[in-house]
């Protein structure tokens, strides 16, 4: 039994990422709550009006999560030594079977952003922390290949709460991400994916889609444009597992994680759709004339 559980844990330090090896740099980008929280120092300055934060660089996440492994390959299942073929399931955040009410959103959240809000100079919070994100998934799939676990779907929404949020079910969804492929880098998991899926509902009067704001506009403006996309870029460590129980070739893993988000444009597409504007107006003008 032994030998189950530290095979089992040996790779699940590095499970349920939540990361992206893109080719584009991550963009700065703020976020627009349509609400001024106050709470910042005199030489923080906000991105565009006192409804907003600052520029940022990321989103600094915690979470817990739960992952079942069945153990599908040549070694059969009752030795728990994970072999190709076997599968993952992962749950986390708001999604997972142990957050059953907004008290459990301490641990499940986006907890700071980068860089900080200091006293002076670093960029606006906006009164982060008189409203929050958080976020869940319920289906990261993936699949052993010998060395580490190959990824292929998932969907991980992003949530607004505030002082007026008394339950699960008021939680705000501002957009998905979709996890398109990814897998185990050796060092850390990596995943792919694109933000899509945006609400249809509002934060504070806010859109829900134009909550969030890159220097090219709106990720939901971006993402309208047909066969433009927002990537998503993010990184997790794995703290001490919470639980590990593993009976009749299924194994049900519990971790705490710490991580970071960050969003972006690829350059190219931009000046395209910056082309495709000036186009534009060419042609109005010339109508015009």
């Amino acid at each position: 039994m032994k030998k189950v559980v530290t095979n089992i844990t040996k790779v699940v330090t590095t499970l349920v990422a939540l990361s992206f090896a893109g080719t584009s740099a991550a963009d700065q980008f703020y976020i627009n709550v349509g609400n001024d929280f106050g709470g910042n120092g005199t030489n923080n300055p906000k991105a565009a009006g006192v409804n907003t934060t600052g520029w940022l660089d990321q989103l600094s996440i915690a979470y817990q999560s739960t992952s079942t492994i069945t153990d599908a390959g040549s070694f059969g299942v009752a030795d728990g030594i994970l072999s190709a073929g076997d599968s993952i399931l992962s749950t986390g955040g708001v999604s997972n079977a142990n957050f059953t009410s907004l008290s459990d959103i301490s641990s499940n959240l986006v907890n700071n952003f980068e860089p900080a809000s200091t006293t002076f100079g670093g960029p606006s919070n906006n009164g982060f922390g008189n409203w929050g994100l958080t976020f869940g998934f319920s289906d990261l799939a993936g699949t052993w290949n010998g060395f580490g676990f190959d990824y292929t779907s998932g969907t991980v929404s992003m949530y607004y709460y505030d002082g007026t949020t008394t339950s699960v079910s008021e939680l705000i969804r501002l957009f998905d991400l979709e996890v398109n492929g990814g897998g185990d880098t050796g060092n850390s998991t990596v995943l792919s994916g694109t933000m899509t899926n945006f609400g249809g509902t509002t934060v504070n009067g806010v859109d829900a889609g134009d909550v969030f704001v890159s220097k090219l506009g709106t990720y939901k403006d971006y993402s309208s444009v047909p066969g433009q996309n927002v990537y998503f870029n993010a990184s997790q460590d794995t703290r001490p597992l919470n639980s590990v129980d593993y009976n009749n070739g299924i194994a049900n893993v519990g971790g705490t994680h710490n991580g970071s988000i960050n969003f972006s444009v690829p350059e190219p597409t931009s000046i395209a759709i910056l082309g495709l504007g000036l186009l534009g107006l060419a042609a109005a003008r010339r109508r015009k004339s």
